[in-house]
């Protein structure tokens, strides 16, 4: 539904992937569901930046109307 969306819009998600994995199961199901949504949300984006510490670092950048 949403490569379909012809407008810009900004998702913000945290990265929960670069940290001490805990060992509750809620938390990893968590953990796993987010680092999952996020991937498919990247795949069809025309830009990915990850921020870090305030400084932004493209992962993804690709003009949609070049493909």
């Amino acid at each position: 539904m949403l490569s379909r969306i012809q407008v810009n819009i900004t998702l913000v998600s945290n990265e929960v992937g670069l940290g001490i994995m805990p060992m509750g199961i809620v938390s990893r199901l968590f953990i796993d569901h987010c680092g999952r949504l996020n991937q498919k949300v990247a795949q069809i984006a025309d830009r990915v930046t990850l921020i870090t510490a305030g400084i932004p670092l493209d992962l993804k950048s690709r003009d949609p109307k070049n493909g």
